[in-house]
């Protein structure tokens, strides 16, 4: 009798995530800079690749899941700190983290994610897209895969002229 217990609650307690709940199939949110706060590059990203590091904030908006086991989680706030080899049309060599805290219907904390972020290649048009990509390592939704882009309020022909030190934008997150 104990056996099928142990057996039922392992099972179980695999299928949870941190807090008790279902670990949602995917969440995705709509995700920004906070207004007049945008991503900071040092130094700032230029026409060749240089080692840089980035720092910001992002705001989660908007998150639905499309099997329903996600509701009590409706936005975020995120705190993001990476290092890459970036230019203005790649990043290599992505290493980072960030922390979400979690926010239900009420508005109120509900918990946290821990992300690691990293990313060993990317060339595109919009390099700060790894930021958003990596895995959650701890807490609300752990070990699922995120990945997501940011589209930059301007764009970003003045990058290689004059370089680019912060990045206002917006775009969507996934989780899953």
């Amino acid at each position: 009798m104990n056996v099928a217990w142990i057996i039922a609650l392992t099972a179980t307690a695999g299928s949870l995530s941190a807090g008790g709940a279902p670990a949602p199939a995917a969440l995705s949110c709509a995700v920004a800079t906070p207004a007049a706060r945008p991503l900071v590059f040092e130094p700032k990203v230029g026409l060749t690749p240089r080692p840089v590091q980035a720092r910001g904030h992002l705001e989660l908006t908007g998150c639905t899941s499309p099997d329903g086991t996600a509701t009590f989680l409706r936005s975020g706030w995120g705190s993001v700190r990476a290092t890459a080899r970036a230019s203005c049309t790649s990043a290599r060599q992505v290493r980072g983290s960030a922390v979400i805290t979690w926010f239900g219907a009420n508005g109120r904390p509900v918990g946290t994610s821990r992300l690691r972020v990293r990313a060993d290649r990317l060339v595109a048009q919009r390099p700060a897209d790894t930021l958003l990509t990596g895995s959650v390592s701890a807490g609300w939704l752990a070990k699922e895969r995120v990945r997501g882009g940011i589209s930059p309020a301007t764009a970003l022909l003045g990058c290689a002229t004059q370089g680019m030190a912060t990045l206002p934008g917006s775009g969507r997150i996934v989780f899953g």
